[in-house]
């Protein structure tokens, strides 16, 4: 199932890459949509090593953070590790990495709520919630800080690409949702197309 999942990631990032880069540009490089596409897209053309790819493939800080994420997800699925202590392990050494913790305005925001929860379907739920209050967050790691209001005011883009991670995971291994056949589906209608992006550029642009 990883493979099918890898695939709809690549789907799903691509379509992502210029609003995840917007954000991105609100508070550092604004390329952080294009890293987490090479990285994804280099991960799926590899499914002996995926995360050793992702990781080489997107490189800095971002490939070595979010390689650790997507590999506490493959063990998730592939049944070596119960999804919270995977997610709490992946989000313990990204706090190690980073010197980040929960209020820094980080990918860590919506990973350590989504760590919290038992099953995938309040993971994700918690990890939305998270993202979506790093927008009144003043970050305290990276670019981010330097900028006017640093970066109150927009959502952080690392914690984006959290919940679209576990957007697609939930729809291959939830019980909810049942599928088989590599579409996306939409978790409101059931249908099979791609959702809405996860968050808007800024609080302007989310109302």
């Amino acid at each position: 199932m990883m493979e099918q999942i890898y695939n709809a990631w690549i789907k799903r990032f691509e379509e992502l890459e210029p609003h995840l880069n917007a954000l991105d540009a609100a508070t550092g490089d604004g390329d952080h949509g294009s890293t987490m596409v090479r990285g994804i897209r280099a991960a799926g053309a590899d499914q002996a090593t995926p995360v050793k790819a992702f990781r080489k493939a997107a490189g800095g800080a971002s490939g070595s953070l979010f390689s650790l994420l997507i590999g506490a997800l493959d063990k998730a699925e592939k049944g070596d590790a119960m999804l919270p202590d995977a997610l709490a392990a992946a989000a313990e050494r990204i706090n190690q990495m980073g010197q980040a913790v929960a209020g820094d305005k980080t990918m860590l925001d919506a990973l350590i709520p989504a760590s919290l929860e038992s099953n995938i379907d309040d993971a994700l739920a918690a990890a939305r919630s998270g993202c979506n209050n790093t927008i009144d967050m003043p970050a305290r790691r990276g670019r981010a800080k330097y900028v006017e209001g640093a970066g109150v005011g927009h959502i952080d883009a690392g914690a984006t690409s959290v919940v679209e991670l576990l957007v697609i995971f939930a729809q291959f291994v939830s019980p909810e949702n049942n599928v088989t056949n590599g579409d996306v589906l939409d978790p409101d209608s059931g249908t099979a197309k791609l959702t809405q992006p996860a968050s808007s550029v800024s609080r302007e642009s989310s109302e």
